[in-house]
């Protein structure tokens, strides 16, 4: 029994201290509350770490540190909440974890960096019951007494809510200040016992030429000259005796040198301790104007958005709407008595003669598409239909002209055969990527080649997936590793490992490493690290900068932990994927290391080859200095010019199985340039888009050297550049047997 009462007493003698503690530094108050609290809080309860944390505005599901003890002040940071504690705090209330937090929260990253142990923590509300934020206390040792590391946490939560909510409530009043402030429109705030200004905003202020002193000493009825005071206070008089909610007006003001401008007033009475009027004001002198210049235009334009001209008949122009300006880029002011022929381009001058000829015999011209000129000297189509007008005896004095605007839709219809154009080459090109993949799939048997082959082209799916995402044009580098290794998502941040920057890459580039990460995955979860249950995968990537030499980008996978590893007796596709397209694709090097713990592939290339546009290469001279030398026997060389490296090494053995000699593949006009210095060429087979580029530079240079080529491609025949207009075309997929017959007819006519 009196071991019992003694060990009470000591309690509440340590509650007494932690009490002192709050005390103390509840005598801080604003922002310097905060690192003071979650000290006092670290050494009531004796733990490492102390968090208080506000939940962000903006982004649902993280929180911002307000404060930070970490046996010390702390840096403040930004998490996600997300499968931590943290998360059953704001969602549940309070709650303590005295021992292996970890194992609690398996995928609570920080928890694991900070080594913690224990974890206690609480809501902090506001006066209202909405949570505010969080307040957490963590520890690399377990809580022996959880029901008062708890009552603690609660005891100093209250405070902390306290303060938190009063500054946020403090923040809200100065932005609010801040938007009344610098609103458009104007704010004027006055007394209802005066009647003097309190408070007026900058764009009242500037309105009117008064400085916030000189409007302290002002009545409203001062600046409103339709008002005297009797008449201003009987005016606002419902508003004081509650009988309507706010008064809408329209009036004049009055500036301080004299001139005046109409205004829309929203007039508010605040009662009781406010005891203010409060007034939102517009200055709607430009809406006065322009409803008086619509009304002298209102017979013929109707509000209209068409252009709306009329004209004699000899094409002075006598009435233009706003529709006519906002097509022309014209005002009314330098149209009206100036020709009609000022639209009108050098070269249709006539048409003018014909229309006003046809209005002259009372006929009427409908849906006339031509071209006008625009004040800029822009020209913009344009669909005209024309009136006669008449007079009171019925004769015909002039026309009235309605334009419309038409570059729209004229630019629409462009857009869409552009875009029809490039989602025929798109598909074409998708097409002859499955075609080579079909071939290239070896197997022993159905089911084998099957699978695999459908596993391909899933991955080229993913790939594709990413690269429309994306636009086609600056690619995730971490969303395409993720695409291609999703049927492994189970195995991320435990056996799969991610590092690197945010980086994106070209298009070009995305498909040769998105297909090579396949290969990889595909064969390290059949034999490498992922075949066994202890393997991991580490993917990381960077930009090496060296002063020396242009930045460099560097990706390593690294596996290690699976079933030994060998070097497989041949090279399959895959092989070929990794080594030969991805390294021609980057025009870098790319090593496979098969060591016995397990597969290891780096990949480097200049950074500029894949993630900024590819300069493209000076034109090499046809009076080059190096002559272009040959150590190829006696069989025609082909010049293989193909972006997608995998279906220029299908054009490339199926032409070596025909025995000829193969230069290339090359990627860029530039590689290809490179391979004609050192190579004679009889014949070349050019793709004509090399992703942001056009071979059609190289198709000049090869017809000046008096060298043939063929055009490979996806898009129209008749839509290829003026270079490969009277070339042979073969359209994508490429038929093999084409291929070699129209190569063998243009050799025949060299020869």
């Amino acid at each position: 029994m009196e071991e019992s009462k003694r060990s009470s007493a000591s309690d509440m003698t340590s509650f007494a201290s932690v009490q002192a503690r709050l005390a103390a530094c509840s005598k801080v108050v604003g922002e310097a509350f905060f690192p003071v609290m979650v000290e006092a809080l670290a050494d009531a309860l004796s733990v490492r770490w102390v968090m208080l944390c506000s939940l962000h505005p903006s982004k649902p599901g993280t929180a911002t540190t307000v404060a930070v003890w970490d046996n010390g002040p702390g840096q403040n940071f930004e998490y996600e909440l997300e499968n931590s504690p943290c998360a059953d705090i704001v969602g549940q209330g309070a709650c303590c974890y005295p021992d292996g937090i970890i194992d609690l929260f398996p995928r609570d990253q920080m928890l694991k960096d900070m080594g913690a142990k224990s974890y206690v923590g609480t809501p902090l509300h506001s006066s209202t019951g909405e949570v505010l934020g969080l307040l957490a206390a963590l520890d690399t040792k377990p809580f022996e007494n959880v029901a008062q590391a708890t009552e603690i946490v609660e005891l100093f939560s209250g405070r902390a809510a306290a303060e938190l909510e009063r500054l946020s409530a403090a923040s809200l009043n100065e932005r609010l200040g801040r938007i009344v402030e610098d609103s458009i429109s104007e704010i004027y705030l006055f007394n209802a016992d005066d009647y003097r200004f309190k408070l007026v905003n900058r764009g009242a202020r500037e309105n009117l030429g008064y400085s916030m002193e000189e409007l302290r000493e002002i009545t409203p009825w001062e600046i409103k000259p339709h008002f005297t005071k009797d008449e201003f206070v009987d005016f606002v008089t419902p508003l004081l005796k509650g009988d309507v909610p706010n008064l809408l007006f329209e009036t004049v003001h009055e500036r301080k040198d004299g001139t005046c401008y109409d205004v829309a007033v929203q007039l508010q009475f605040f009662p009781g301790v406010e005891n203010m009027f409060y007034a939102s004001i517009n200055d709607i002198t430009h809406r006065k104007r322009a409803e008086e210049a619509k009304a002298h235009l209102a017979a013929i334009v109707a509000c209209s958005s068409e252009g709306i001209i009329s004209k004699s008949l000899d094409g002075t122009i006598k009435s233009w709407n706003r529709g006519a300006e906002k097509i022309f880029g014209y005002s009314a002011t330098e149209m009206v008595g100036k020709s009609i022929r000022r639209l009108i381009p050098a070269e249709r001058q006539n048409e003018e003669e014909d229309i006003l000829a046809r209005i002259s015999k009372g006929e009427q011209v409908s849906n006339y598409e031509t071209v006008r000129l625009c004040r800029d000297g822009r020209q913009v189509d344009v669909s005209v239909t024309v009136s006669p007008i008449y007079d009171a005896a019925g004769n015909i004095v002039g026309a009235s002209k309605i334009a419309h605007d038409i570059s729209d839709r004229k630019r629409a219809e462009a857009r869409e055969r552009l875009l029809t154009g490039e989602v025929n080459h798109r598909a074409k090109n998708m097409l002859t990527l499955v075609q080579v993949i079909a071939r290239q799939t070896a197997a022993s048997d159905v089911e084998t080649f099957a699978r695999r082959f459908e596993e391909r082209i899933m991955a080229l799916s993913a790939s594709h997936d990413v690269l429309v995402h994306s636009f086609w044009q600056n690619v995730p580098l971490t969303e395409l590793v993720q695409s291609q290794l999703a049927f492994l998502q189970d195995s991320f941040g435990t056996r799969i490992k991610l590092s690197g920057p945010a980086l994106r890459i070209t298009a070009a580039a995305a498909q040769a490493i998105g297909m090579a990460l396949h290969e990889l995955a595909t064969n390290a979860a059949k034999y490498g690290a992922l075949a066994n249950d202890q393997g991991t995968i580490d993917i990381a990537w960077k930009i090496v900068h060296d002063d020396k030499a242009k930045p460099q980008f560097l990706l390593k996978w690294t596996e290690a932990g699976g079933p030994a590893v060998t070097r497989p007796e041949r090279s399959g596709f895959g092989s070929t994927v990794i080594d030969r397209i991805l390294a021609a694709s980057l025009e870098g090097e790319v090593q496979l290391d098969w060591r016995s713990s397990g597969l290891a592939c780096q990949v480097t290339c200049a950074a500029d080859k894949l993630l900024e546009r590819t300069e493209q290469k000076e034109q090499a001279s046809p009076d080059s200095e190096t002559e272009p030398t040959t150590d190829k026997d006696d069989a025609p060389s082909i010049l293989i010019v193909e972006d997608e490296m995998l279906i220029g090494l299908e054009i490339s053995q199926i032409l070596k199985a025909e025995g000829y000699e193969i230069i290339g593949p090359a990627a860029t006009i530039g590689a290809a340039i490179a391979e004609l210095k050192k190579y004679r060429c009889d014949v070349a087979v050019l793709d004509i888009n090399l992703g942001r580029e056009s071979s059609e530079p190289l198709a000049k240079l090869l017809a000046a050297e008096g060298t043939p080529y063929i055009s490979v491609s996806g898009c129209d025949p008749n839509q290829r550049p003026p270079a490969f207009a009277n070339t042979p075309h073969i359209a994508k997929p490429i038929p093999s047997a084409t291929l070699v017959k129209e190569l063998r007819r243009l050799l025949e006519t060299v020869a």
